[in-house]
């Protein structure tokens, strides 16, 4: 299950490096997140765990925060961050691969990925309530399988993202229980969509801002803010 996946998986804390040609520094083939929580608690790493969601299967499906009760809906990959009740910050990625009968709770992998690859910059904007992620579109293309398993045994992970995917960001407990979502409906939403043409160059802000009056965590360090989301193709 992914709950135990998230929980036992082995990530890596790693440095940003923007520089290069591109927008702003950002490579071609990149995606730079930038992932903020409300003003005043601050993140807190050692117990909450802060995920972006990617649909890259082109279905124009969004991720919502009650996937963890509705088979993973149109999640393609999660980026995790913190979490891992040491409090020091890394970045997990795993991806979510159907049953072949098209039901079921999706397989689960860990994807790995080279410091080149996907770049942490924790507390981004010197407040503590932002990190910045700067990663390579081609992870996207999941974990490559050897010689093809027998029709209906195993799930075979998506070799091509489509152009255009659906994001969202969500925050949950260290047991995977979710807490926090985008939208005005927190995270009981199901209202927000955001696609990204990926093909395309583009910086989104106000897209990801929640909304004013939006239902918040419980919790400050699980309330989210927005963000941004900047694309280099």
């Amino acid at each position: 299950m992914i709950t135990t996946l998230i929980l036992v998986a082995c990530g890596r804390q790693v440095t940003p490096d923007r520089a290069g040609g591109g927008i702003g520094g950002l490579l071609p083939g990149h995606m730079l997140i930038k992932y903020r929580i409300a003003p005043g608690a601050g993140m807190d790493f050692a117990h909450i765990r802060y995920l972006i969601v990617l649909n890259t299967s082109g279905n124009g499906g969004s991720p919502f925060a009650n996937g963890f009760n509705t088979g993973f809906a149109n999640y393609s990959f999660i980026f995790a961050v913190g979490g891992n009740q040491a409090g020091f910050t890394q970045v997990q990625l795993f991806q979510l691969i159907p049953q072949p009968n098209g039901q079921g709770v999706p397989s689960q992998r860990l994807v790995p990925f080279s410091p080149q690859q996907v770049q942490l910059q924790p507390n981004s904007n010197g407040q503590n309530t932002e990190f910045t992620l700067n990663f390579d579109r081609t992870l996207m293309f999941g974990i490559p399988t050897g010689t093809p398993p027998p029709a209906g045994n195993t799930p075979s992970p998506t070799t091509s993202p489509q152009s255009i995917w659906n994001v969202n960001f969500l925050t949950t407990d260290v047991n995977s229980n979710p807490l926090d979502a985008l939208g005005i409906g927190g995270v009981n939403d199901t209202s927000f969509s955001l696609q990204l043409p990926v093909n395309d160059v583009f910086d989104f802000i106000s897209q990801l801002t929640v909304p004013t009056g939006a239902t918040q965590a419980s919790t400050p360090a699980a309330q989210l803010q927005g963000g941004e989301i900047v694309n280099n193709p």
